[in-house]
């Protein structure tokens, strides 16, 4: 199937072609384009649900406990962990809706504001996992380097600034991975909506 610009050029120009393109045929294949991209956004945000999680029933259960109790972290976990299912839920939850909106409603207008709410809405996703990944970390950090356990095991004139700033940067680097990861894979889909919302907002321009 050719592309969304050799179909605008073709309606330009159908008067010397014998495939003749409404306005609306071009609506609707970028509307079916955006319907497939969200399907996407939703099929890959449930993969990063549940792989961690079945990811995570291989892990060593005891030993995760174990140092959440030592460094009195199981009750914050707890409560990042509950929050953090039913953000994301929340979230899978409005990719869905978007997706439906999208694929069910050829009102152009309308169509313009969902692909803007997608496109919001994956980059609220994205800023709302790297935001909890850094408050979870510098909250490991603190419990264990205010421990007694740890302060035990520092030699005499260790500066804990110095193992601040390096586990600062160190969290630093792992959230600029994950958010590399996130642009990449994200990151594709939001030009391909953008494209999509530009070809639609000069639709007038056919």
């Amino acid at each position: 199937m050719e592309n969304l610009d050799n179909l605008k050029d073709l309606w330009k120009n159908q008067g010397e072609s014998k495939i003749r393109f409404t306005q609306d045929d071009i609506s609707q294949m970028v509307q079916k384009k955006s319907s497939s991209i969200v399907r996407w956004i939703l099929i890959i945000s449930l993969l990063e649900f549940i792989l961690p999680n079945l990811l995570f029933a291989f892990t060593d259960f005891d030993a995760t406990k174990q140092f959440y109790e030592q460094y009195g972290l199981s009750n914050s976990m707890m409560i990042y962990s509950a929050i953090h299912i039913v953000v994301i839920i929340g979230f899978i939850y409005i990719f869905y809706k978007n997706y439906k909106n999208i694929s069910s409603d050829s009102n152009v207008k309308n169509l313009l504001s969902n692909i803007l709410k997608t496109r919001r809405t994956v980059k609220n996703y994205i800023y709302y996992n790297l935001t909890i990944m850094g408050i979870i970390g510098i909250n490991i950090f603190y419990a264990v380097y205010s421990s007694i356990e740890f302060q035990n095991t520092l030699t005499e004139g260790t500066s804990m600034l110095k193992i601040w700033i390096i586990s600062i940067v160190l969290l630093s680097l792992a959230l600029i991975i994950f958010w590399g990861f996130y642009r990449i894979i994200y990151g594709f889909f939001l030009k391909k909506l953008k494209k999509n919302y530009a070809a639609l907002s000069h639709q007038g321009d056919l």
